[in-house]
């Protein structure tokens, strides 16, 4: 956020909306709207189960851009709506915003999270009645559709016993923290969140690597972040080795969508960032927002490197001693 309390990234979405249609240099075609479509409609599970029974069966063919974007083997978006504390205190009860990229593609985030929250102490709920957050469509200019979700997600999250709203996905989170709505107050980001309960638990060490990505999102227009420090949270597990990009750090060229519809920018832009990473490989590259994950996923397989792809809160989770 700006020092001077300038909305930045409203004026983002505001100019991205404006220019959408008009600066695209790779259109979408109709498979990939279609696709969009459906991420930001009810459609989600199916996506998550449609992919699953590819990877699993080969009984459908994915395309070779759509293999480069996704994990070797995604996990099912199956979620129980309350998830009781598990720590010996609970601390407090809280919502989780699951967001529709990661309900469909990165079950295995999400589900980390919801285990570190309940092993923090917190009683997790997740409303079945919540929606997209709009960034896709608020992108796409679609301001009534980004209304409608905006809307539904300020009415499912705003009952009095959540203590915060969770977000996972440091896009979604920025986006609900502009919404015109008390819950803009409420969201938090998981590494946020977490931070000060993580001395609390043990953590099995780990014989490893890892390069660590801040996406802008979470650097610049995250309202609710508390600008915690995701390397003093991973130095939780020890043996592991952070490497950390230098603290100029651009874009990464995933923006949302604009991965898709500005393909050669975005590309030159994931290449600067992945130099560093190629001279330097390491086990795991760990970043706390979808988009980023899957845009720099593609560019590692491209590249050929053999880097694993994780939000920080799975390797914690993966490293969590209970």
């Amino acid at each position: 956020m700006c020092p001077a309390n300038v909305p930045y990234s409203r004026l983002v979405n505001d100019f991205r909306a404006e220019t959408s249609a008009a600066a695209s240099d790779t259109p979408l075609n109709i498979f990939t709207q279609k696709a969009l479509n459906n991420l930001t409609g009810k459609k989600r599970q199916t996506l998550n189960t449609l992919v699953r029974l590819a990877q699993s069966t080969g009984a459908i063919k994915l395309s070779a851009r759509a293999t480069q974007y996704l994990p070797k083997k995604l996990s099912a978006n199956n979620f129980k709506t309350e998830n009781p504390s598990l720590a010996a205190k609970k601390i407090g009860h809280v919502a989780f915003f699951t967001g529709c990229a990661s309900e469909a593609f990165d079950a295995t985030t999400l589900k980390s999270a919801i285990f570190l929250l309940r092993h923090c102490g917190f009683d997790v709920s997740i409303p079945k009645t919540q929606v997209c957050c709009g960034a896709i469509d608020l992108h796409a200019g679609k301001h009534q559709r980004y209304k409608e979700l905006s809307d539904q997600n300020i009415a499912v999250f705003s009952d009095k016993k959540y203590d915060a709203v969770i977000s996972v996905a440091s896009g979604c989170g920025s986006t609900v923290a502009d919404y015109d709505s008390n819950i803009a107050s409420l969201i938090v980001d998981i590494s946020d969140i977490i931070a000060p309960y993580l001395a609390t638990l043990t953590f099995k060490p780990l014989d490893a690597s890892a390069w660590l990505h801040i996406p802008c999102t979470l650097k610049n227009t995250l309202h609710g972040s508390k600008g915690t420090n995701i390397s003093d949270a991973l130095n939780h597990i020890k043996g592991l080795n952070i490497h950390t990009f230098d603290a100029n750090q651009h874009c990464c060229g995933a923006a949302g969508t604009y991965m898709l519809t500005h393909e050669e920018t975005a590309n030159t832009l994931r290449t600067q960032v992945l130099s560093a990473m190629k001279k330097n490989t390491a086990h795991y590259l760990l970043t706390s927002n979808i988009g980023c994950a899957m845009h720099l996923r593609s560019g590692l397989k491209q590249a050929g490197v053999n880097t694993e792809v994780l939000h920080p809160v799975s390797l914690l989770a993966q490293q969590l001693k209970v």
